[in-house]
């Protein structure tokens, strides 16, 4: 049995989650880029950061300052952030079902049904000895696969009668949360209203697409955290997050401007919508050295800084 995986949740060892942190200057090592955001989140090797629009933009640690690094580091950033960490959210299941709890991590999960000595068990736990919320998702999600109707107990034991000792095993794919019990749960993608899935689902095959490489995925984590708690703040409003680089800024001339160019990735290609930040004389300029360094992605806007 494969068990849900909220892959690097773990190793984010420190995972900030600010609510409602005042805004300060950020800025690459040397200081030629500067931006005013507030922190969102962040673990050891991304921040995002909220600019005064309201756009989420996630940039890698590595390519701002060392009083930057130092203040995501620091006590005071830590502790600030440490009640906001379990600030609980309101989510609608398709059925009209309110889930409150806090979006940990996407993951995976086998639901394995088994019938032994007349008792149905779900991954190995008697049914009848699980939480009552566990049993509601549980026929929830049955029922759903299933197309038949199961509201109890018996409706559950009805159904599994037929199975014998055979098992039946439903992939399910989602993300893990974090009720205001202290209990985690594994919910479906399935189970989520429309709305709430338009959150939650867009990094979902970024996340699939590198399980082998757990930066990547703790990055997808951070990020699907961060619009979810930002969606739920918003009044339900959808801040999707973006990724911000820095590494194309170099030393300003006096004819040189920033830009800041808009790339998403090709059909097939993993990543994100992303600005990237260039130092040229002009905006062809500055999408021609973009086209150059990130073929893989496509050039779809351009414009001159102004944060």
């Amino acid at each position: 049995m494969r068990v849900f995986i909220p892959l690097l949740l773990f190793l984010l060892v420190i995972v900030g989650i600010a609510a409602s942190a005042d805004a300060r200057e950020w800025s690459n090592p040397d200081g030629q880029f500067k931006l005013e955001a507030e922190v969102i989140a962040f673990n050891p090797w991304t921040v995002v950061l909220k600019r005064p629009s309201g756009k989420l933009v996630a940039i890698e640690l590595a390519e701002l300052s060392q009083s930057d690094r130092d203040y995501i580091a620091s006590k005071e950033a830590t502790d600030s952030f440490a009640k906001s960490a379990d600030e609980m959210q309101t989510w609608t299941a398709f059925d009209g079902m309110m889930i409150r709890g806090r979006v940990i991590a996407y993951g995976k999960k086998d639901l394995v049904i088994t019938r032994r000595v007349g008792n149905v068990f779900v991954n190995g736990i008697p049914f009848a000895r699980m939480a009552p919320l566990h049993q509601s998702l549980v026929l929830k999600i049955v029922s759903h696969l299933e197309n038949e109707k199961l509201e109890t107990e018996r409706d559950l034991e009805a159904w599994a009668k037929p199975l014998g000792a055979d098992a039946k095993t439903y992939p399910l794919q989602g993300v893990l949360m974090k009720l205001e019990s202290g209990d985690e749960i594994s919910l479906p993608f399935f189970m989520f209203a429309k709305k709430d899935l338009a959150v939650l689902q867009p990094g979902w095959e970024r996340w699939l697409s590198q399980e082998k490489y757990e930066q990547e995925q703790a990055r997808e984590n951070l990020m699907v955290q961060s619009s979810a708690m930002q969606y739920q703040r918003a009044n339900q409003r959808y801040y999707q997050v973006e990724r911000m680089k820095l590494d194309m800024l170099a030393a300003a001339t006096g004819v040189s401007s920033i830009w800041e160019v808009i790339v998403e990735p090709r059909q097939g290609v993993y990543g994100h919508r992303t600005s990237i930040m260039v130092t040229a004389r002009n905006s062809d300029i500055a999408t021609r050295m973009v086209a150059v360094r990130y073929p893989a992605f496509a050039v779809i806007g351009v414009r001159r800084a102004n944060f």
